[in-house]
């Protein structure tokens, strides 16, 4: 038997233990049932991390003094010298007693999460395949988040949440809700109950968040924002953010999508690009790759990215190496995005973004 599985079946039970951080010094109380990535990020700790599900190696730590206790077989991950060594996930793993940790922190914005439970109080289907979703809590809650962050979604009899960006800028949702868009997976658990005619009304959902480093940086240069699909969340609730700061910088917005029918909230964004600060540009340009050649569309086609790259950088002869790219979408648009921007000078870590996959993606 894996020694993981021997320990998870026969090793020590899990604890509330008090992780030690080194060398920052701070500290992290750890609940039995929960992850010590996820108690270090509610606690608003820049504990390095991407996936949250064991597929990466982002949120390694090591034990200096002390147990953990792993909750599934990351040997995929690690290697034996690493484990040997005393590393491990933190996304994987949970205390069995105080430890010491060494893991270097980052200085990202991290804001504490918090719990809510809520319930659906109203859905619109924008596409064929997004639903706007308007969960309510029966008390006011704190924004506390930033624009482009998410959250995690949960309902009884799931395995595990389920992650989405919110839709809105914090100071935009009213003081008992939160506004998600969410893409229908086929066969997901959580979208085929969500999308369901039959969905049950008064199934609670539990909100947790605010996670994640998405949130508009602090610059003077221009900024990209290219997002496909459910991508367009986090993407419209950065820029509501710069609408309320009133953010001295140019924007260009692309947005990829199928087919027409596929376009979706162009009014709202329509409506941030007349809020923009008025010293400013904001070009909002919608870019389909699928759509019909004899249709009546009069705007750009093909892939967003290749769009980005022949019709505005090479068109305009356009200098963009120190602008900053904010990226939403599935990850075939994530990679070929950062691929065109650094080709033309912009640095890797002035690109920010969030690839949205699904279940059957982890």
């Amino acid at each position: 038997m894996n020694i993981y599985k021997y320990l998870w079946f026969f090793g020590n039970k899990p604890k509330d233990g008090t992780m030690t951080l080194l060398p920052s010094n701070k500290k992290v109380f750890v609940k039995s049932n929960q992850s010590i990535l996820n108690a270090a990020l509610e606690q608003g700790l820049d504990w390095p991390h991407d996936c949250k599900f064991g597929s990466c190696s982002s949120c390694m730590g090591k034990v200096l003094k002390g147990k953990i206790k792993p909750t599934s077989d990351y040997s995929q991950v690690l290697t034996k010298e690493e484990i040997d060594d005393g590393y491990f996930l933190a996304c994987q793993a949970r205390p069995v007693m105080d430890c010491e940790i060494e893991v270097d922190l980052g200085d990202l914005v991290r804001v504490p999460a918090i719990k809510n439970n809520a319930l659906i109080s109203e859905t619109e289907m924008l596409t064929s395949d997004i639903m706007r979703v308007v969960l309510q809590t029966d008390q006011n809650v704190e924004h506390a988040g930033l624009p482009g962050m998410w959250a995690e979604l949960s309902i009884d009899g799931l395995d595990r949440p389920r992650s989405y960006s919110y839709a809105a800028a914090p100071k935009n949702e009213k003081p008992n809700e939160f506004t998600f868009f969410i893409r229908k997976v086929p066969g997901g658990k959580f979208t085929e109950w969500l999308f369901g005619s039959n969905r049950d009304m008064s199934q609670q959902v539990t909100v947790n968040g605010p996670f994640g480093s998405f949130y508009l940086r602090e610059k003077q240069s221009p900024i990209v924002c290219i997002a496909g699909g459910s991508g367009l969340a986090p993407i419209k609730a950065l820029l509501e953010g710069g609408v309320l700061d009133q953010v001295k910088r140019d924007v260009v917005f692309l947005f990829g999508a199928r087919t027409q029918e596929d376009l979706y909230c162009v009014k709202e964004i329509k409506e941030l690009k007349d809020k923009w600060n008025k010293d400013y540009k904001f070009d909002f340009i919608p870019v389909l790759n699928m759509e019909p050649e004899d249709s009546d569309w009069k705007g750009g086609r093909g892939l967003v990215t290749d769009y980005f790259e022949n019709e505005i950088i090479k068109k305009d002869n356009l200098d963009v190496s120190d602008w900053q790219g904010y990226l939403c979408g599935p990850p075939p648009m994530i990679d070929a995005a950062c691929v065109v921007l650094e080709k033309h000078g912009i640095k890797s870590d002035e690109i920010f973004y969030d690839k949205f996959t699904d279940s059957r993606d982890l």
